[in-house]
This record gives structure tokens, sequence and C-alpha cells, in this order.
């Protein structure tokens, strides 16, 4: 089977897909529908699962490898992997979760391939031009001193994303861009609640102090913690 894998650098004002962060139950019960079907050998359901999630599977493995064309290579071997699976999938986690477990681990392989032998904290180099659109700055009415503002902040998240660590900037992406609970992201990284819960603790304030060196303490509001991980072993 010839798998294309569209990403958003393919088309740059094309419309979004019509499913956005697939976990309502709803959209859970349909992409179970449409792996069974796959699963039956239907072709198009397959290619309808690979339309509803290929954007956002894009934006989670950009934002862990940094590079568009990476990125890419990690999103077709992930729904490739899906495709050889699909009847492993047991249910218990939604589609979407268990897809960004594959993306995950390949993310990380990847980078451990690009660096062997020692410990993956730092990339040297990241490709903006395949940026997915949620990682990039949104297009309006156009304002020079706001579009600077949001160059140099936007340019700031990204070098300080890139100094986490993966397991801390892969919690940052699942919470603050996919919009996952904390139960889907222990699904996902295979880990406690509670251990999501000290990751995010500590990547969040890794992102404020990195932020306040790059744009200076005034320009870096206070992070609010949704919940405290009082209790819970605390990860560096």
């Amino acid at each position: 089977m010839f798998l294309q894998v569209q990403t958003p650098e393919d088309g740059v004002n094309r419309p979004r897909e019509t499913a956005s962060k697939p976990s309502h139950a709803s959209d859970r019960a349909y992409d179970a529908a449409l792996l069974s079907r796959a699963a039956g050998g239907d072709q198009k359901a397959f290619r309808e699962l690979v339309t509803r999630h290929q954007r956002r599977a894009h934006a989670v493995a950009f934002g862990l490898v940094r590079n568009g064309e990476d990125a890419r290579e990690v999103v077709q071997e992930a729904f490739l992997r899906v495709f050889r699976h699909q009847n492993d999938f047991a249910g218990q986690a939604s589609f979407s979760t268990w897809l960004y477990r594959i993306v995950v681990n390949l993310s990380i392989d990847m980078l451990r391939k690009r660096a062997p032998g020692r410990a993956i904290e730092l990339e040297d180099h990241t490709d903006l031009e395949g940026a997915p659109a949620e990682l990039l700055p949104s297009r309006g009415t156009f304002d020079p001193q706001d579009a600077l503002n949001r160059k140099r902040l936007m340019e700031a998240m990204h070098t300080a994303l890139e100094q986490l660590p993966p397991y801390h900037r892969a919690v940052i992406l699942l919470r603050e861009l996919e919009g996952l609970s904390y139960e889907e992201m222990a699904q996902t990284l295979n880990v406690s609640k509670g251990t999501i819960m000290s990751r995010l603790f500590h990547a969040r304030r890794k992102m404020q102090r990195l932020l306040k060196d790059l744009l200076g303490e005034e320009n870096v509001p206070a992070v609010v913690d949704e919940e405290s991980p009082e209790g819970e072993a605390r990860e560096e």
C-alpha cells in the first residue's frame, strides 16, 4: 500500500481537516469504527484515518525532532505501523493516544540516531520551513510591531523548546498543543499520571526560565499550574 502523508507545508492555504482533536467520545467511537473497517480491508476507511490525524501527528513529530523532513518521515512510518498492526489495537485508549505513542517513540528513536552514544538534550538546528501551522504565528491583520513581537516570541519559544530534554518536550507538546488530559498523556507515554504531572510541572518552569533569559523577566508571565504535583516523585 502506498501511503501519502500530507503535511502543512504541502499546502499553506489549505483548509484544516474537519477533525481537530478527536478525543471526545463520538470521535473516539468513529475512529474505532474506521479502524475496524480498515482492519477488514477497507482502504478508504484507513485513508480517512490518515486524513483525520496526519496534521496533528506531524505537529507532535515536528515539535520533537525539529525538522520538517524528519517529521514527515516519522509520520509516514507511524501510519505504516498502524496499518501493519491494526488488529493489535485493543481499544482501551483512543486511536489518537495510540498513534501519538507511536509518533513519540519514533521521534525519540530518530533523535537517538542523530546523537548515538550521548544524552539527547539540545538540537543544533531547527528547520522552521517545515513547521506545522500550529507551531507558527497565525496570520491576520498585519501590524509591523506586533509581527516583530510575535516573531521574537515564536523564535524564543522554539529555542526554549529545543533546550528541553525529549521527555519534557513531549509533555509540553501533548498538553499545550494537543490538549490531552493527564490520563491520555500517561497512556501515550506509558507512565503514571503522577509522573506526567511532575514532568509537566518541571517542563513549564524550565520553559519559563529559558524564556526569561531570552526575552527578559518583564515579558514572561508567571506559570500557573493546573494541579500541584505535591506528593509525587519530581523529575528535574
